[in-house]
C-alpha cells in the first residue's frame, strides 16, 4: 500500500473552530481491481470494467484530549465519498458527511443482512427497493452523531435540506438503535426516519452471530402518505458461514410487498469471497422476480465477478 505520510491537517483543525495542533498523518490506499457484471436483460453491453477508487484516510490526537478524523474518495476522477468526525471520548462521536458517507442515523441500520460480497438486490436494476432510506436519506451536509449509553448504541442524523427540499419541508432526520446485551452474539436493531414528509420508514431487525455462522432478520416498512403513492413491506433474510479464515459463503433474500401489486418482488442470492495473500476475489448471483409487483415483469440475473490486488 502506498502512503503519503505526515500531511498536516492543520487547516481541518480550523475548520473546527480550535486552536488545538493537530499531528496526524493523511494516508493514500487503492487496489487494482477488474470486475464482470453479466445481465441477462444487458446482452449487449460489455460487462468487464476496471476499479477507479483511491481512498484517503487522515487524523490524528487533539491536545484537549480529543480525536479528528477525515477521509474522502476519489471515485471515477470525482471526490464522491467524504466526511468529518470528531471524537468526544466517552460522549461519543460527531460527524459531518460531505457526501454520500454518513454511516449515521438509519444508514447504519439500512441492511443488516450479512453477505459474503454484497446484497442480493445489487447489479439486477437501479433501484434498491424495501430499504428505509428508498424515499430520500441525503447525506451531502448532513450532520451525525454516535453513542454508546449502557451497552446501548445509539445513532442520529440530520440533514436541514434533504432529498425533498424545495417540494415539502425538505429536513430530514433518521435515528437508530442497537441492544446487544440479552446474550453473547444477539443483536437487536430499530429505526425510524423521517424524510421530509413523503413517507413514515421503519425498521426492525435481529442479528445473531455464533463462531463461523452469522445470520439475520430484518422487517422494513414504507408508508408513503400520497394516497396515489404504493407503500412497501419487506422482508429481509440471510445466512453467511465463515468456511475458513479465507474463504466466506453465503445466502439471503428479499420479499417486498407492495400495497395494490399482483406479486410481491423478490430478490435473492448467493454470494462468496476469498482471500488469498493480496489478491481478494468477491461473486454473486443474484436474481430480481416481478420487479415493483408487477406479474408480467421479466426475471434479471445477474452475475458479478470482483478481483482486487492490493500493493
Amino acid at each position: 500500500m502506498n502512503k503519503l505520510k505526515k500531511v498536516g491537517l492543520t487547516a481541518l483543525a480550523t475548520t473546527l473552530v480550535t486552536s488545538a495542533s493537530v499531528a496526524g498523518e493523511l494516508s493514500v490506499s487503492g487496489s487494482a481491481a477488474l470486475s464482470y457484471t453479466g445481465l441477462n436483460t444487458n446482452s449487449d453491453v460489455n460487462p468487464w470494467a476496471m476499479g477507479d477508487s483511491i481512498k484517503f484516510n487522515g487524523g490524528g490526537d487533539l491536545d484537549n484530549g480529543m480525536t479528528v478524523s477525515v477521509y474522502y474518495e476519489l471515485d471515477g476522477g470525482t471526490y464522491d465519498d467524504y466526511n468529518l468526525k470528531l471524537g468526544l471520548g466517552d460522549a461519543g462521536t460527531l460527524s459531518f458527511s460531505g457526501a454520500s458517507s454518513s454511516g449515521s442515523g438509519v444508514d447504519k441500520l439500512k441492511d443488516i443482512v450479512p453477505n459474503a460480497y454484497s446484497p442480493v438486490y445489487e447489479a439486477t436494476d437501479s433501484t434498491d427497493s424495501g430499504l428505509i432510506d428508498i424515499t430520500g436519506n441525503n447525506q451531502t451536509s448532513q450532520w451525525g452523531y454516535d453513542v454508546t449509553v449502557a451497552g446501548i448504541d445509539l445513532s442520529a442524523s440530520y440533514n436541514p435540506r434533504g432529498t425533498a427540499a424545495g417540494t415539502k419541508g425538505g429536513a430530514e432526520t433518521g435515528y437508530a438503535i442497537v441492544y446487544g446485551g440479552l446474550m453473547e452474539g444477539l443483536e437487536l436493531s430499530a429505526g425510524i426516519f423521517d424524510d421530509g414528509e413523503e413517507a413514515e420508514n421503519e425498521t426492525f431487525g435481529v442479528a445473531y452471530t455464533m463462531g463461523a455462522v452469522s445470520a439475520a432478520y430484518q422487517v422494513t416498512n414504507v408508508d408513503y402518505e400520497a394516497q396515489t403513492a404504493t407503500d412497501q413491506d419487506a422482508q429481509h433474510y440471510g445466512i453467511t458461514i465463515a468456511v475458513n479464515e479465507d474463504l466466506s459463503v453465503g445466502a439471503a433474500r428479499q420479499e417486498i410487498e407492495y400495497d395494490g401489486a399482483a406479486d410481491d418482488e423478490v430478490n435473492s442470492g448467493i454470494s462468496a469471497s476469498y482471500t488469498m495473500g493480496s489478491i481478494a476475489i468477491g461473486a454473486n448471483m443474484n436474481t430480481l422476480e416481478s420487479k415493483n409487483g408487477s406479474a408480467t415483469a421479466k426475471d434479471v440475473e445477474a452475475t458479478v465477478l470482483n478481483i482486487s490486488f492490493s500493493f
